[in-house]
């Protein structure tokens, strides 16, 4: 493929997914309050259309793609294909796996699509503004569908807060935060206006979105990155990445396994409920007991209508929540603790290791240190919202394609 196939494929790719074929989502149509078991026509069509040649550009380079796949991921996806058939809604199971996979090959073409560093560079920039200023776009212009207001029939609460073309103020927050890490490695002496341009559009659009959890996030995410990129010795890499993540999970989800843990909490924080989450953590466990090692099946628990109408055997709101606000915990609601747990492993140590790893090839380390950061606030933002196998946003996608980077980087030498 030549330079400006690449650029178009690398583009549309990645429009696909930070643009969606559904932008600004009307949040005050009641039809959001549906169950979501119905598939979009037209995103499927433009998925499986990219999917396509993104699988032909991977035969191509199947060399790359070869590197890029990890034994643990295929043992994974296996484990998920096993859920598909345990599921009580097998075919709509079956059709969100397959689009799973679409997403997890095109972000690997995604990767490896740049001719070279500048070629990478020069596409991210353009795209990073672009999509600053849609969403800009969507707050000077059309208000009612970019910013949360009263008229919404879900989260009243949150009317005020930003979301620009995006579906929600906790989808806009880390893709906010992922624009930011994007432009702080495009910022150079040599090029610096548009990056700089980036940074502060996303950072004002991260405050006035008013996603607690990202703001909150990412100076410490950040730190742990810049706090590994200092040591080479891959144990205590590994501690200085667990212990704030492990912290993070004993102070939320522990809140409602161990009642002195919640005492702890509610003496720190005015809100040791998270925003309700606590309600959401408890339900999530009671039916987890139920299907502990399979789950209920591939991504078909929350929003299948059993739940959204009403007509589940326990009667609370979390029911309709929409996902469990913990990624961990959402794949354990569906795949089980085999699942999460082979997801663990991948997802927990993997990438750590590749970045160990990238640090001895003399690849370029500012780009390295980029996924790094990447994949550091996403394990830190699992543990308050479900950002794993989410397929039409930006930010599964952004944290596959930073993961796979990260395992290429350790083994092929920069072009």
């Amino acid at each position: 493929m030549n330079r400006t196939g690449r650029t178009i494929l690398f583009t549309l790719i990645f429009l696909l997914f930070w643009v969606t074929v559904t932008p600004f989502t009307d949040l005050r149509d009641p039809t959001v309050l549906f169950a979501e078991e119905q598939g979009n026509s037209l995103q499927q069509i433009i998925s499986l259309s990219l999917f396509f040649i993104a699988c032909l550009f991977l035969l191509a380079n199947w060399h790359l793609a070869l590197k890029m796949l990890s034994p643990l991921l295929i043992i994974l996806l296996c484990w998920q294909f096993i859920t598909v058939f345990t599921s009580e809604y097998s075919d709509i199971a079956f059709r969100r796996y397959i689009y799973s996979i679409t997403v997890i090959a095109m972000a690997m073409a995604w990767a490896i699509l740049p001719e070279n560093t500048q070629h990478f560079q020069r596409m991210l920039k353009y795209l990073c503004l672009f999509i600053l200023l849609l969403s800009y776009f969507g707050v000077i212009f059309m208000p009612a569908v970019s910013i949360h207001n009263t008229a919404e029939v879900l989260e009243l609460v949150n009317a005020g807060s930003w979301r620009g073309h995006f579906a929600h103020k906790n989808i806009a927050g880390p893709a906010m935060i992922v624009l930011i890490i994007y432009n702080l490695y495009l910022l150079r002496k040599d090029d610096f206006m548009i990056p700089a341009l980036n940074i502060v559009l996303a950072v004002i659009f991260l405050i006035f979105s008013n996603n607690k959890t990202s703001i909150g996030l990412i100076a410490i995410a950040l730190l742990v990155a810049q706090l590994i990129r200092s040591v080479r010795l891959l144990p205590l890499q590994f501690l200085i990445f667990i212990i704030p993540v492990g912290l993070m999970a004993v102070l939320t989800v522990g809140t409602v396994l161990n009642p002195s843990i919640a005492d702890f909490v509610s003496g720190l924080i005015a809100d040791p409920t998270f925003t309700g989450r606590t309600d959401i953590w408890k339900f999530t466990f009671e039916q987890i007991r139920l299907h502990p090692w399979i789950g209920f099946g591939y991504d078909t628990f929350w929003n299948m209508s059993y739940l959204v109408n009403g007509g589940y055997e326990i009667e609370t709101w979390a029911a309709r929540a929409g996902h469990a606000h913990n990624g961990y915990i959402n794949l354990m609601m569906t795949t089980g603790l085999i699942g999460v747990a082979l997801f663990a492993v991948w997802m927990l140590f993997c990438p750590l290791l590749d970045y160990h790893r990238a640090q001895k090839t003399g690849n370029d380390p500012a780009l390295a240190i980029m996924y790094l950061r990447i994949w550091v606030f996403m394990m830190l933002y699992a543990n308050l919202e479900s950002p794993f196998f989410a397929p039409r946003g930006q930010v599964w996608f952004s944290l596959l394609a930073a993961v796979f980077a990260l395992r290429l980087h350790a083994r092929v030498k920069a072009r």
